[in-house]
């Protein structure tokens, strides 16, 4: 399908609405016939008064059939549809058909309904067509050339929907001019195609962008002129310029040609950009042209013969003798203009006085001339300009009222261009000052914002207008009061802050902010900007300082805290330790007293570096006896604290959340007997994965909260889960829902058989881990990191039927867009900790806990937990119960939740991890719903902030 020029789909309504028309015999304003199209310009094509200003043509065509030798065409705004130009003027008297400028906004087009070119200039003489886009949507020549001569396109921008050739020009017309057009090809298209006995073309100061087709094709067409054009290809392997035939006596000089890659040559045909037929050698000049390319091809075939080099080129033919090749680098973001400046022959036939923009012909006093002629045209179709350049500067940008202002041009002038006078205007009404010098004073008294603008007028009493303005604002007298924002900066590591210092308030503006971020490196320098960043060498908490200074010379400081630790990695859940196969340790049990060293760090997917703590599913299988496990640091003393209490015949898990220590390993001890150790990860902690990234994010606890629940319908579809069966969990919208991992506490209850719940991998098959294992009739619980996807979280129930409960504990916010004001806290693992043991009276009075009581427990301020923290990872185990019970642990103050942490059977003794908020007293508190049980908690880290 061919490409419909968008910027003019309103042309068919325009056109087809129109009537036929009929010329007036009227002449408006002697030599000028006006056009104006809009419906608000009162146009006539039969009024009497018909073309003038007051009364324009409505008619574009109506108004060229009226026109006379000598007249101008003027056209003021409109589209208009395809043009057919029969009128001719004389060799003095031309007839002009314009839009008074060179921006090409006006626009003559074959809309999709009709056919044929745009423009038609129809065996006439001495016309010039200037300053319109000129376009088609059909398959035709944009422009047709047909037995005409003495015939200009200037300023125009031509392009079309693959019409074959842009402009097209037969073999009867001859003298015909395109200068400073702008001829834009698609892949298929020609930019101008001359057919043979066409003699005499000009094509100056205009610039080609082209595909794969020749932009410029003579065939045939002697006295063919190329000078001083600028030809773009991002292809690299096609021809610009193409001389075939008998295209004898023509001159090809001033080109720039800007290559990209030879990519696609291997489809369309490789091909050198300029080739000259051995029928048109004789008599044709080719010099002073330039090329840079990012492909070594070949750029010359010359006779037949083909020329990698101008040296070649010279050598066999004695043409090029001023040629230049710049190689640049692939994918390039600008061009090297440096060869084209001051080097062309600007005495090269139809070498224009001015450029591609009208712009005078200049010497760059830094270039040496190397041209003929002046010696200093440049080469292309743009002449460089003094790069001169001013833009106001004020000493304070805010002050207050009344504020004495400094001003002064802040130039740039490598071309020492002299200037002889400054005009500044102050915005505030007051008359402009003209000044020798660059600089001066003014007195603003009222409260406002005013611009500031400056004119530079230079010694050959050219104007150059200040490339942008200033703005001097008057405020109301107040004080400086700083103000310092720390937060995490994304996407970098939990390490990292991002400091802002913006919302200081001050009646004068501000000259520098400076952040010491407390960690005994020097102070940083923010600038004016008053933002800037810092990564901590480690965790913990640190008072950073700002120091603000005005411009009116006063400072102040302000202080505030910043805390940085570990940010969450959900992962997995991942198999790393296997015991019964041999993965990660010996395949054999382990035995009484035995440690076994397991390897974390760089294993599997988890990274070697950077990690401070694991999270990690212990499931203990095939227990000889009673027993209890303990995972710490490598390289630590064993804590007195446990994770996992194991009984013979069952399969009991656990989630531990262990620090890393350097090594990369942790340890994990059994008291008694001989049993299996299985461990799955389920994400880690790290100081240098970067937040946002992967799913990366910070912990925020949120309850706990019940989500789940199959037994009423709570999150799911009400009803057990079956062997082999699947509950989808669909979270509640808002953070939990947006987040790229749950923390749940998942309970099983009403199992009929043996069985053990897993995760749901994408692929849908059979998990290859368990998060939860158990008995039939037996109600236990376990914590879980999981996944979430679109919001959902996937369980799989191996065998038998179980209902499934789950209570959020918290989530992991990675998406700052979605979650802004839940982005969680970073965490500070820690060697397991007691600090509560009734059996001891450990952080409480000895003694069991009774039936529906409670007990709070210090936690902030104690064994290393410092004050201010937000939560924390207990490992809560209840031992020997008189009788079937349940706890929960929340914080101490708040209501306790309808969801319990630990169920636990009588005479049993169990643990389970739990993610517990802190109370505003540094407390938590644990409550027994029946019976009586003692009751142990361990710390296994903390969140802060």
């Amino acid at each position: 399908m061919p490409r419909s020029i968008a910027a003019f789909a309103g042309v068919v309504g325009l056109l087809g609405a129109g009537l036929t028309l009929t010329p007036s015999a009227a002449r408006a304003d002697g030599s000028t016939l006006y056009v104006n199209n809009l419906s608000t310009s009162n146009c006539s094509d039969s009024a009497a008064g018909a073309g003038s200003q007051a009364q324009p043509y409505c008619s574009l065509q109506t108004a060229v059939d009226a026109a006379q030798p000598g007249d101008t065409v003027m056209v003021v705004r409109g589209i208009f549809g395809p043009l057919d130009v029969k009128t001719s003027g004389t060799a003095s008297a031309p007839i002009t058909i314009t839009t008074g400028t060179s921006k090409a906004l006006i626009q003559i087009i074959t809309p999709q309904s009709g056919s044929g070119p745009a423009l038609t200039l129809d065996h006439v003489h001495d016309v010039a067509v200037h300053g319109f886009f000129i376009g088609t949507n059909v398959r035709a020549p944009v422009v047709a050339v047909e037995g005409s001569s003495e015939v200009t396109l200037d300023g125009d921008r031509v392009g079309g929907a693959y019409s074959g050739a842009l402009v097209s020009i037969d073999g009867q017309s001859n003298a015909l001019t395109l200068s400073r057009d702008d001829i834009d090809t698609q892949p298929g298209e020609d930019g101008v195609d001359i057919a043979p006995g066409a003699s005499g073309t000009v094509i100056t100061g205009s610039e080609f962008s082209y595909g794969r087709n020749a932009p410029v094709n003579a065939a045939g067409a002697p006295g063919t002129v190329v000078v001083g054009n600028t030809f773009t290809n991002d292809g690299g392997c096609n021809t610009a310029i193409a001389l075939t035939g008998t295209s004898s006596g023509s001159t090809i000089e001033n080109n720039a040609f800007f290559l990209g890659t030879s990519g696609g040559c291997a489809t369309y045909g490789t091909s050198t950009p300029v080739v000259v037929s051995s029928g048109s050698t004789s008599g044709t000049t080719y010099d002073y042209n330039v090329f840079e390319s990012e492909s070594d091809d070949a750029l010359y075939n010359w006779g037949g013969q083909t020329y990698a080099t101008a040296a070649d080129l010279q050598t066999a033919t004695g043409q090029g003798k001023h040629e230049l090749y710049v190689a640049v680098a692939l994918d390039r973001t600008s061009l090297n203009i440096t060869p084209l400046i001051d080097s062309a022959d600007a005495d090269a036939p139809h070498e224009l006085s001015t450029d591609f923009d009208g712009k005078p012909r200049v010497d760059d006093p830094r270039v040496a001339d190397t041209g003929t002629g002046a010696g200093y045209y440049d080469r292309g179709a743009t002449e460089y300009q003094d790069p001169y350049q001013l833009a106001p500067a004020v000493s304070v940008s805010k002050g207050p009222a009344p504020l004495s202002e400094t001003i002064t041009a802040d130039e740039t002038n490598p071309w020492k261009t002299r200037i002889t006078g400054y005009t500044f205007t102050f915005g505030d009404g007051s008359d402009p000052v003209v000044s020798a010098t660059p600089s001066v004073t003014h007195g603003y008294a009222a409260i406002g914002s005013y611009p500031v603008t400056v004119t530079a007028t230079t010694a050959a009493g050219a104007s150059v207008a200040g490339s942008k303005k200033a703005y001097v604002n008057v405020a109301a007298v107040a004080p400086l009061v700083p103000a310092l924002s720390l937060s995490q900066a994304y996407p970098y590591s939990s390490l990292t802050v991002r400091a802002d210092a913006t919302r200081t308030t001050d009646d004068w503006s501000i000259a520098d902010y400076s952040v010491d971020y407390g960690d005994g490196t020097p102070a940083a320098d923010l600038g004016t900007s008053g933002v800037g960043g810092h990564t901590y060498a480690k965790p913990g908490t640190c008072t950073a300082t700002l120091t603000v200074k005005d411009d009116g010379g006063n400072t102040a400081t302000s202080t505030q805290q910043v805390t940085v630790g570990s940010a969450f990695v959900p992962f997995g859940p991942t198999r790393i330790l296997d015991t019964r196969n041999g993965t990660g340790a010996a395949k054999a049990k382990a035995g009484p007293g035995a440690v076994l060293r397991l390897k974390v760090a760089g294993v599997k997917g988890v990274p070697a570096t950077g990690v401070t703590a694991v999270t990690l599913n212990l499931t203990g299988v095939n227990a000889s006896t009673s027993t209890v496990i303990t995972v710490y640091p490598d390289g630590t003393t064993r804590p007195t604290a446990s994770n996992l209490n194991l009984v013979p015949g069952q399969a009991t898990p656990n989630l531990v959340t262990v620090p890393v220590p350097a090594d990369g390993y942790v340890d994990l001890y059994n008291h008694s007997g001989s049993v299996d150790l299985v461990g799955d990860v389920e994400g880690y902690y790290s100081t240098t994965a970067a937040v946002t990234v992967g799913g990366t994010g910070f912990v925020q606890e949120s309850g706990p909260t019940r989500v789940l629940d199959t037994r009423n319908g709570t999150g799911t579809v009400k009803g057990k889960a079956g062997p082999g069966g699947l509950v989808t969990l669909t979270l509640p919208a808002g953070g939990a829902g947006n987040a790229s991992a749950v923390l749940l506490n998942v309970t099983e209850t009403n199992a009929t058989a043996s069985s053990w719940v897993g995760l749901e991998p994408s692929s849908g098959n059979v998990p290859t881990s368990s998060v939860l294992n158990f008995t039939a009739g037996q109600t236990s619980a376990n914590l879980v990191v999981a996944p979430v996807s679109n919001g959902q979280v996937q369980f799989y129930n191996r065998y038998g039927s179980v209902d499934l409960i789950a209570d959020l504990e918290g989530y992991v916010v990675s998406n700052v867009a979605t979650s802004p004001s839940a982005l969680g806290s970073p965490y500070f693992p820690i060697s397991p900790t007691r600090v509560l043991d009734t059996r001891n009276g450990t952080g409480a009075a000895q003694g069991t806990l009774g039936a529906k009581s409670k007990i709070s427990v210090k936690v902030a301020g104690v064994s290393g937990v410092p004050a201010g923290v937000k939560a924390l990872l207990v490992n809560l185990t209840g031992v020997k119960p008189t009788t079937n019970t349940w706890l929960s642990a929340y914080a101490d103050g708040s209501a306790l939740p309808g969801s319990s942490t630990l169920n636990l059977a009588a005479g049993a003794t169990r643990a389970n991890l739990a993610l517990v908020p802190v109370g505003s007293d540094g407390s938590i508190d644990i409550y027994n719903n029946s019976g009586s049980v003692n009751v142990v908690a361990d710390i296994e880290g903390y969140y802060i902030g």
